[in-house]
């Protein structure tokens, strides 16, 4: 099975749930380059994306998911390494997500609540009012 439709499959239970924004498959894979993915046994377990905001040297992390079988694991931290990681590979100055859930989480790994107007523009241009979403900031 591709990467990319493991991680539709792996998001699926949570865009039911309303906790994910549905994303198709055309999407996922032409991104696909953006995501960072835990597995195991051949499966993937966690995944998520980091989207690049170039002129401003920002990165937003989405679709960020862990298997429920992996919930109360480090599952989910260490996928938040491995995201500060890249993102700090790729000598970024900040990394933010925007989440209705998870704030704790977020807090854990020195995210702190900001505000829309310190999104790259175009982000704050795309912003979903309706989701009414947290921003959490993380300068690297």
């Amino acid at each position: 099975m591709s990467k990319a439709k493991q991680i539709i499959e792996l998001m699926q239970p949570f865009v039911e749930e309303g906790r994910l924004l549905e994303r198709s498959y055309e999407t996922i894979n032409n991104s696909i380059d953006d995501f960072v993915v835990i597995e195991n046994h051949n499966e993937i377990i966690a995944s998520a994306g980091l989207r690049l905001y170039k002129e401003e040297n920002i990165g937003e992390i989405y679709a960020l998911v862990v298997n429920k079988n992996f919930h109360n694991s480090d599952t989910s931290s260490k996928l938040m390494e491995l995201l500060i990681q890249k993102a700090s590979s790729l000598n970024l100055k900040s990394i933010f997500a925007l989440s209705k859930y998870g704030g704790r989480f977020f807090f854990r790994f020195d995210f702190f609540e900001s505000e829309l107007s310190s999104l790259p523009e175009s982000r704050q241009n795309s912003y979903d009012y309706s989701r009414n979403s947290t921003i959490y900031l993380r300068n690297l």
